[in-house]
This record gives C-alpha cells, sequence and structure tokens, in this order.
C-alpha cells in the first residue's frame, strides 16, 4: 500500500476541487487464462458441472496449491491436462451450462459466446485494459486473514468475568439445546469476504524497453514529472517489486467483479514512492543520493576501480 494525492471532483461536497490525501492498494496483474469453470442451475443453487485446465500450467501458478513447493513432487493437474489429449475431454466443453468463469494466474454475451471467448484465451494473457477501464467500481472478493482457534471473549468480545473468560449464559433453556446464536469458541476469521465499491484510480503498464533502454516512469502525473516508477524505495513491504502492469484501487482490498455505481473522474496530482520500511522521506534514488552525498563504499568501489 501507498498513498497518493488528487483533486476531488464532487459538485456540492464541502470537498469539492480540493486536494486530499487517500490510502490505495497497488494490485499487479499477470492474469493467464489456465482453466474454465461450467455451472448449471437447479431449483436450489448453481453447481459446478465440470471443471477444464489447460494442457500447459506454468509452475507459478502450480506452486499456489503446494505448502512447500520444493519438496513436493509436483504432480498436480496431472489427471486435468492430460484430458486434452482426448476427445472426449473436448467434448466436455459443450456441454449446456447455465454460466461459463473462467480461471486466471472476465463475462460477456451469452454462455455460448462466453465459452469461445474463454477457449480462445486458454494459455493466453488477459490485458487489464480489456477487463476493466480507469475510474470504475469494482468488489474484490477474497478471504480474510485468519486468527486461528480463538476463544469466546477473542472470537466474540463477550464480557470479561472476574475469574474466568467464558459466557454466563449460553442460550434460553428452552429448547433443550445449544443453538447456533449462542457464542462459543472456534475458527475466527478466514472467511469468504467481499469488498463493495472500490474504485480504480489508475491503471498502469509495465516497465518499457524503448531504444535498448529500460524506462520506470509509471508513477508520473501530470503534476508530478519525476521519472520514478511504482515501486516505492526498497519495493513493498513482503512483497517485492511490481514489474507487470498493475491496478491502483482506492484503500484496502482483500477475484475481482464489476460494480454498479456513478462513475467519477480521478484526477491524480502526486504518487508517493518513499520507502515502506521505516519513515522513508525520499521519492527517487537520485533525491537521497543529493542529499545523503557520497558514500564511503562508492568512494571505495572508485578507487579499486582506478
Amino acid at each position: 500500500m501507498t498513498h497518493i494525492v488528487r483533486e476531488v471532483d464532487r459538485p456540492g461536497s464541502k470537498v469539492n476541487k480540493k486536494e486530499v490525501v487517500e490510502a490505495v492498494t497497488i494490485v499487479e496483474i499477470t492474469m493467464v487464462v489456465v482453466g474454465i469453470v461450467g455451472y448449471v442451475g437447479t431449483p436450489r443453487d448453481l453447481w459446478t458441472f465440470k471443471t477444464v485446465f489447460t494442457e500447459h500450467i506454468s509452475d507459478e501458478c502450480k506452486r499456489h496449491f503446494y505448502k512447500n513447493w520444493h519438496k513436493s513432487k509436483k504432480k498436480a493437474f496431472t489427471k486435468y491436462c492430460n484430458k486434452w489429449l482426448d476427445e472426449d475431454g473436448k467434448k466436455q466443453l459443450e456441454k449446456d451450462f447455465s454460466i461459463i468463469h473462467i480461471i486466471t494466474h472476465n463475462q460477456i454475451g451469452t454462455v455460448a459466446e462466453k465459452l469461445d471467448w474463454a477457449r480462445e484465451r486458454l494459455e493466453q494473457q488477459v490485458p487489464v485494459n480489456q477487463v476493466f477501464g480507469q475510474d470504475e467500481m469494482i468488489d474484490v472478493i477474497g478471504v480474510t486473514k485468519s486468527k486461528g482457534y480463538k476463544g469466546v471473549t477473542s472470537h466474540w468480545h463477550t464480557k470479561k468475568l472476574s475469574r474466568l473468560c467464558k459466557v454466563a449464559c449460553i442460550e434460553a433453556w428452552h429448547p433443550d439445546r445449544v443453538a447456533f446464536s449462542g457464542a462459543r469458541t472456534g475458527q475466527k476469521e478466514y472467511h469468504h469476504c467481499t469488498k463493495i465499491n472500490k474504485k480504480i484510480y489508475k491503471i498502469g503498464q509495465s516497465y518499457l524497453i524503448k531504444g535498448g533502454k529500460l524506462i520506470k516512469n509509471n508513477a508520473s502525473t501530470d503534476y508530478d514529472l519525476s521519472v520514478k516508477s511504482i515501486n516505492p524505495l526498497g519495493g513493498f513491504v513482503h512483497y517485492g517489486e511490481v514489474t507487470n502492469d498493475f491496478v491502483m484501487l482506492k484503500k484496502r482490498v482483500l477475484i475481482l467483479r464489476k460494480s454498479l455505481l456513478a462513475l467519477e473522474k480521478t484526477d491524480l496530482k502526486f504518487i508517493d514512492t518513499t520507502s515502506k520500511f521505516g519513515h522513508g522521506c525520499f521519492q527517487t534514488m537520485e533525491e537521497k543520493k543529493a542529499f545523503v552525498g557520497a558514500l564511503k563504499k562508492g568512494q571505495i568501489a572508485k578507487e579499486e576501480g582506478a
């Protein structure tokens, strides 16, 4: 995460045409279609009818299904990938599905058009600007951070007694069984969660090579013309550097889907790229070198080179 400065375009608001500072999340986009999921409608709900994966799946995708990738046999999806070698496996895609979902490393038209679109893009990269656009509102679906098995006080925030951390009365006397609504110990977090109406502030491109030079200016704006990348100094904490296309979303986020809300034009003025390790105060390495001056190890390297 980082923060930005933008100008608000919201007539009637107190902050209209004023600069505000907001937190944003950088999501690296490297979508590659690796599978198709077909659903059929039932009187109760949609049921998964068939899941088909592509014949070639990269190790970057497979390693997400292992706890210890280096010590494993790396045999994931072997059975699924062999289905493409026979005609029966290919005919399974022609079933009458109600909804088509693609598995990527988004929904268009009728079911037949969705299936054709997904089959054409198997093992291909999907640019993010073909799915989303700037200033759109999207919903982010994910799983919350797990806290493990917790007691009733930590789980449900019940009042702590003077000598015991427990619930005094778990439920009514009758019916003579414990209802589901009573506060009990159990798993805390690690639940399916949907965060709605996250706005796209910016869709950025990856590093470009022009004239044999690597260009890293995907964090420049109309107001901040300094040449800098979206990566803060030292990279993002516990992640590293973003080298592919990315999406800048408002605030903290948790598979993405579009939302239906009025769009507001986003006018970015400044993107912070200071180091996230501690209290950074330099936007680029050039600023840091100009302030700190020549380092001793740099002088030693020059003397050894001479």
